[in-house]
């Protein structure tokens, strides 16, 4: 019988890749030893009732040389030699040869400054150092604070074979975090419930599962979530939302990741990517990724970038780009910054012209200046205006390849087609009061034109006037139902060229003499 070969493929310590090797490549004595190396044997566990109440009663049965099993009533306290842990019940029973141990009635599992599990049944698992507990289980980590409650919870104490201990929530379950900040004192707990949680060392918490997490004035879902309780860093995964419950400032996120960050205790950085869409009182900001900052747990800065654009709506404009820069002060919208082929599209004033045109701003970036100042509102908000206690733009202006087209409203009444104004220009200014424009300055290589309605030449202009009679003039009287001819007219040579409305679908159109 041949040898066998060796394993055509080995693991490379410390990565998850695989490397290949030929059949004819030996193998190092490492690996050989790594190969043949097993898995350190378990110590059975001798079992110490010298801590049991005076009641406590005991029936010990051999069931061959070193092999036995215990049953224990009236209150069982023990714990097995060489462990640093401590085992209580009101009954329990010891089976030797699997090394298991039954615990019944106000079972308690505890690790000085670790761990403290209470349930009303559990089964320890002596040579794993795995608990098993079940029925209105808590479970809190002495050390932070934070404690765990649900149906079942399954639990591996630190071992030198494992270094962190873990402990498993596979039923729904909910999670209260306790940070404390710098100076050691506890924060308000983070409740966090899912359909399944894993804790690694009282250091990484992942859950999995219709995640629910609330937090001082924010609350968050997603479909699962971890946190590292080190570095104070957690990230969301599909499906993910936070909301801002501030009265002041209420915000919402929502993207397929969302990652958070915290310095301290407090949360400082929000990120959604793939998706991301930011909702605010005043700000609607979508885009590949969205980055939030926050200040006091306020929002603060937000910028929009990634592939495809990165778009923001307010009550007065939509801003479009390639990026993204949006500032905040007061809990009020101050400022956007749109860089990368921008556009600004508004709506003009519903009470002084009609037109479904939009007014519209591009430039190679943007920058658009609001005015937070609330006012106290009186009437309800009418449509078409923005509401005065809400942001309103005062100033945009579009810098680079710039250009604008507004309407401005007819002197001759709302019912007349509103001018336009169309520009170009290295830069333009434009300047709103109460959310109209009120004037447009180009700077540099200026270039336009400004198109007025106005009468159609070329509409009958006699209709309504009386028809001249008997007597009246020279010539017989008209045929009934007839109209006088009219000479055809030209302009005069020197007559500038003007915008005329020549139908109510198309108002506005630039001959040229003829």
């Amino acid at each position: 019988m041949s040898a066998q070969k060796p394993d055509s493929t080995v693991r490379v310590a410390g990565t998850d890749s695989v490397a290949a090797r030929s059949d004819s490549t030996p193998i190092k004595s490492a690996d050989k030893r790594a190969a043949t190396k097993k898995p350190a044997a378990s110590k059975p566990c001798v079992m110490d009732f010298s801590e049991s109440p005076p009641e406590t009663r005991l029936l010990y049965s051999r069931m061959s040389d070193g092999i036995s099993n215990t049953f224990i009533g009236g209150g069982f306290v023990g714990h097995c030699q060489g462990e640093n842990n401590r085992l209580r019940a009101d009954s329990a029973e010891q089976f030797q040869a699997p090394g298991i141990v039954n615990l019944y009635g106000n079972v308690v599992y505890e690790e000085p400054n670790k761990v403290q599990i209470t349930a009303t049944h559990a089964t320890y698992f002596t040579r794993e150092g795995r608990l098993y507990a079940d029925g209105n289980v808590v479970a809190t980590q002495l050390s932070s604070g934070s404690s765990f409650i649900g149906p079942s919870i399954e639990y591996f104490r630190s071992t030198p074979e494992r270094p962190l201990s873990r402990l498993i929530a596979p039923s729904r379950s909910t999670a209260r975090l306790v940070e404390k900040d710098s100076a050691g004192r506890p924060q308000a707990p983070t409740v966090v419930t899912a359909n399944r949680f894993e804790d690694a060392g009282d250091s990484l918490l992942m859950a999995w599962g219709d995640v629910q997490i609330d937090r001082e004035k924010i609350n968050a879902r997603s479909d699962s979530a971890a946190f590292d309780k080190v570095s104070e860093r957690s990230r969301l995964v599909r499906s993910a939302k936070i909301v801002n419950q501030d009265t002041a400032q209420q915000f919402t996120l929502v993207g397929d990741t969302i990652d958070l960050f915290s310095t301290d205790r407090k949360l400082n950085r929000v990120v959604a990517r793939h998706k991301g869409v930011a909702t605010s009182e005043d700000l609607v900001l979508t885009a590949e990724t969205i980055d939030v900052r926050l200040k006091d747990q306020q929002l603060e800065q937000a910028f929009a970038f990634g592939t495809g654009r990165a778009k923001a709506t307010t009550p007065q404009q939509d801003v479009m780009a390639d990026s993204m820069s949006i500032r905040l002060a007061n809990k009020q919208l101050r400022e956007v910054r749109a860089i990368g082929d921008a556009m600004a599209a508004g709506t003009p004033d519903s009470l002084k012209m009609r037109t479904k045109d939009k007014d519209v701003l591009r430039g190679d970036s943007i920058l658009a200046f609001f005015d937070s100042t609330s006012v106290t509102v009186t009437a309800p908000p009418t449509p078409g205006r923005p509401d005065s206690s809400s942001a309103r733009v005062k100033e945009i202006r579009a810098l680079g390849n710039a250009s604008s087209l507004f309407h401005f409203a007819n002197a001759k009444g709302i019912t007349t087609p509103p001018s336009i104004n169309y520009v170009r220009g290295v830069r333009i200014f434009v300047h709103f009061d109460s959310g109209t424009v009120q004037d447009v300055r180009v700077d540099s290589a200026a270039s336009g034109v400004f198109l007025e309605a106005a009468p159609d030449s070329l509409s009958d202009t006699t209709a309504g006037k009386p028809k001249a009679g008997r007597g009246q003039g020279s010539g017989p009287a008209a045929p009934a139902g007839s109209q006088p001819k009219q000479p055809p007219t030209r302009p005069p040579a020197d007559a500038p060229i003007t915008s005329q409305a020549v139908s109510p679908s198309s108002p506005f159109d630039i001959r040229r003499r003829p």
